[in-house]
């Protein structure tokens, strides 16, 4: 619990020490034992404190410096403790209320402009520290309702249109926001349920914005914006037990969602050394797990899951498979239906594109673009099917669909302005083997039925290659060169 002020438990104050300045007023209502209640007001025309204590125990106090001020500090039960400061201000307002016991309540707002800071706690355990410093439009908000619940809003040293916002329902909650040197920072973090966590954070700033709700229980975020630009980020998580974590490094007009419906499903989002990045994350359903990385200029990555232990491996510091974003203007959209499907990316070079997608279960793909202007387009609806593509050179291009089961294609593009199309339209255990070297080659590749096998490879310049299979156990190779 917070002492406010260093008073020797002996001192009980039957009337609150007060100092005036015109304009000026303060009440003091005292109930129960060893309550204190103390008030300085200096050069404070307008200014007005209230302070009313009921139980025993309590601790308040206020003090105001050049202001046009209102302090409203109420506290009922046992051991709150309140303490509210205003320096400099303005248009200042700070209401701190307590119901319950063991609540705390610290809320100062130094510098500032047209500043609002407001504590309401309910419960018990509760307990709330409010800071801003040298602000302008600011306003800081905690609501706690339950029991052990905490939450900590700091603004700090920079400031403009500054707004923080927490509220929490339920039990064992904790939330903090900062914002640092910002301008026009917002965070707003709302929690319901239990023992969920949240933190924002927004550095050294721009046009911020941090957005976290959570339902159900053991729900933990933890968003960073770092030196930011116009970032923004919103993480929304319902269900049980499930992670976020966004952090979007050293950026520029970042943005990053998160969503996650279900329980047990984890994500983490870096957007390193970053320009225009944009990621967006949806999950629903139970241990899905995304790991995510960006670095360098225009990146996006998309991705969208539905179902169960579904994975995305996209980070070169974090998962089994190392992948992730490099270099300039790639962008990749993958979504996933079903259970058990994986993906592992990796994009670095110019302009790289991939759009992935999977409907069915354990289905698996392994993709990988380096060099410039490369675009890889493929869709999976069938289960236990295998991609592996490896582009590399300039504006290679390929698509493909596996609609069956079991099947597997296999995709190796080098030298520049190869096409290749891949369909896997029915049956089960297709096997299509594609390589393209040097320039301009171009493959079709249709499989329908069983056990058919086709291997295509062309390392010469402009030429085509046409293979279509419908039966069972079909063999078909093609060389050019």
């Amino acid at each position: 619990m917070h002492k406010l002020a260093p008073l020797s438990a002996a001192i009980v104050l039957a009337l609150a020490g007060q100092a005036m300045a015109d304009d000026s007023t303060s009440t003091q209502s005292q109930q129960g034992n060893q309550n204190i209640a103390e008030v300085k007001q200096t050069q404070a025309p307008f200014a007005s404190a209230t302070q009313t204590q009921a139980g025993h125990d309590h601790n308040h106090m206020a003090l105001q410096d050049n202001s046009t001020s209102h302090i409203q500090q109420s506290a009922t039960g046992s051991f709150n403790a309140g303490y509210a400061e205003q320096l400099f201000e303005n248009g200042s307002h700070i209401n701190q209320q307590a119901g319950g016991s063991l609540n705390d309540a610290f809320a100062s707002q130094s510098v500032g402009e047209n500043n609002e800071a407001l504590q309401v706690q309910q419960g018990s355990g509760n307990r709330s520290v409010i800071w801003q410093d040298t602000q302008y439009g600011s306003q800081a908000t905690t609501l706690q309702s339950g029991h052990g619940n905490d939450a900590t809003i700091e603004q700090l040293f920079g400031g403009s249109n500054n707004k923080s916002v927490i509220m929490q329902g339920g039990s064992d909650n904790q939330a903090a926001a900062e914002h640092m040197t910002h301008q026009n920072g917002d965070i707003a973090i709302y929690q319901e349920g239990r023992q969920n966590w949240a933190y924002g954070d927004q550095r050294d700033g721009l046009g911020g914005t941090i957005g976290i709700n959570q339902y159900g229980t053991g729900n933990s975020v933890e968003v960073w914006q770092d030196n930011q630009a116009a970032s923004q980020a919103s993480v929304y998580q319902n269900g049980q037990s499930n992670e976020g974590y966004i952090d979007q490094s050293f950026g520029q007009a970042n943005s990053a969602g998160l969503s996650q419906t279900g329980r047990g499903n984890a994500s983490w989002s870096d957007q390193f050394e970053t320009n225009q990045a944009v990621t967006s994350i949806s999950q629903v359903g139970n241990t899905n797990l995304h790991f995510t990385y960006q670095t360098g200029d225009n990146h996006s990555l998309t991705i969208s899951t539905v179902g169960n232990a579904n994975k995305i491996m996209a980070s070169n510091w974090k998962g089994e498979k190392s992948g992730g974003q490099f270099g300039v203007g790639q962008q990749a959209q993958i979504n996933q239906a079903g259970n058990g499907n994986g993906v592992n990316l990796t994009q670095e070079g110019n302009s790289q594109i991939a759009r992935l997608n999977q409907d069915g279960n354990r289905n698996q793909m392994e993709t990988r673009q380096a060099d410039s202007n490369n675009e890889l387009y493929f869709e999976q609806n069938g289960s236990d099917n295998l991609l592996i593509a490896d582009q590399r050179g300039t504006a290679n291009y390929a698509e493909g669909l596996a609609a069956g089961n079991g099947g597997s294609i296999t995709l190796d593009q080098s030298g520049s302005g190869n096409q290749s199309y891949t369909y896997q339209l029915y049956g089960s255990g297709n096997e299509a083997t594609i390589k393209q070297t040097d320039g301009v080659n171009l493959a079709y590749v249709t499989q329908g039925g069983n056990g058919n096998q086709a291997f295509v490879d062309q390392s010469g310049a402009s030429q085509t290659a046409t293979i279509t299979q419908f039966g069972n156990a079909n063999m078909a190779t093609v060389t050019q060169q």
